[in-house]
């Protein structure tokens, strides 16, 4: 969208000016007046499209991490806690902060909000940035006039994920050191140590054994063609991505991964989790559940878990409880469900789910490091009878040849 500088005044005669992304003159207009403000002028920027060009490139280089956004929540928590104006509070982010992309960001919400914009239609313009369950608990804590308790338990939420991440992570370290150094000790050998090897071989190849006679090949094409390997590598990597990401092949992918022996439970628990956790916070933060059934479901990722809960939610509507529309699923873990049907049946429903997304989340927590544990063996297991093979078809080809030689 073209950038347009304005000016304008208020109706107390203060005159300010900036700039802002539109449409066309008339939205940009209509903003003006929406926010109670007298234009004075709009026009489009001659150099719009060069900055509209370094801003993609901007954002794209400078977007908000994960921890700088943690971080960001928690002060702005806390300085909204101790009562300081939002205004005043994004103003010492935009002074302040250590980060270049973090006052940057502060410096457009601050301007939104300046111009009469409340917090949650000031983030709504950086979705790149805020997701929509962030969005809407900031939104749903400014209508019940406690936006420090929405921004804390936001701030609870992020630190959560990002524990779980960071574990997931660090727990992950070693089984991929594990997997590089296997590939990487087959490579050598096939590329290095197995040609000097055959080398011995010349002249007698038809007489070695079916093993080694395999080895060898591998090993030639391995050398002669490590840069097709290459591309195939690379080539199916993308094919896989795009499987994955596709709508057409996502719900096949993911409904198969449901039904997986240990992994399909991972995701169950993992998906449970961060459903609960979202709909718990914001019913807590007095959003109803009809109202806040959409957001949770956005923070979803499993087309078969999306699918099934706007199944539920079309039927909650026609008054079914949530504990019946989410039964019909039958998806979620019965012990969620029947905890869900006491804290509707109590009117504790915010404080039960986030007691079951408490338990799910510990049990994904144990039972992500159960499947790490189970790969460590297995992948030590395969990178012995890989090399063992290898080890053992030359072997047999040394002794052929001898007892032919003999």
């Amino acid at each position: 969208m073209p950038i347009y500088e304005y000016k304008a005044t208020t109706p107390e005669g203060k005159i300010f000016e900036g700039q802002r992304e539109e449409a066309n003159h008339n939205a940009m207009i209509n903003w003006l007046q929406s926010s109670g403000y007298i234009p004075i002028y709009a026009k489009e920027s001659k150099s719009s499209s060069a900055r509209s060009f370094k801003k993609f490139f901007a954002v794209s280089k400078k977007s908000i991490n994960s921890n700088q956004l943690l971080a960001f929540t928690e002060q702005l928590a806390t300085l909204v806690k101790a009562k300081l104006p939002v205004d005043h509070a994004l103003r010492i982010f935009r002074d302040l902060s250590e980060h270049e992309n973090v006052r940057e960001m502060s410096a457009s919400l601050l301007e939104d909000v300046e111009a009469g914009s409340d917090l949650s239609s000031a983030l709504e313009k950086q979705k790149a940035v805020f997701s929509p369950y962030y969005i809407n608990m900031v939104r749903a804590s400014e209508a019940s006039g406690n936006l420090e308790i929405g921004l804390t338990r936001m701030h609870e939420y992020l630190e959560s994920a990002k524990l779980m991440r960071d574990k997931l992570i660090s727990s992950l370290i070693y089984p991929l050191i594990l997997v590089v150094v296997a590939l990487a000790s087959i490579l050598v050998i096939m590329t290095f140590v197995v040609p000097k090897i055959t080398e011995l071989f010349e002249g007698s190849e038809e007489l070695l054994p079916v093993a080694t006679k395999m080895v060898i090949s591998v090993s030639n094409f391995v050398s002669n063609y490590w840069w097709l390997l290459l591309i195939i590598s690379i080539l199916m990597v993308l094919f896989i991505r795009y499987l994955f990401a596709s709508p057409k092949y996502r719900k096949f992918w993911d409904s198969r991964f449901v039904k997986l022996p240990v992994f399909g439970d991972l995701l169950v628990k993992h998906e449970t989790a961060k459903f609960t956790s979202s709909l718990g916070s914001l019913l807590s933060n007095g959003v109803p559940v009809l109202s806040a059934l959409p957001i949770a479901k956005a923070n979803l990722t499993n087309s078969l878990f999306l699918e099934n809960i706007s199944r539920a939610m079309e039927q909650f509507k026609e008054g079914k409880s949530l504990f019946h529309t989410l039964s019909m699923a039958k998806l979620f873990p019965s012990l969620a469900l029947q905890m869900i049907k006491v804290g509707e049946e109590t009117g504790e429903l915010d404080n039960m789910l986030k007691r079951v997304s408490e338990i799910y989340e510990k049990e994904t927590s144990n039972a992500m490091q159960r499947v790490v544990n189970l790969f460590e063996p297995i992948i030590i297991i395969i990178l012995g009878i890989v090399i063992g093979g290898i080890i053992v078809s030359i072997l047999l080809g040394m002794v052929s040849i001898n007892d032919l030689a003999s």
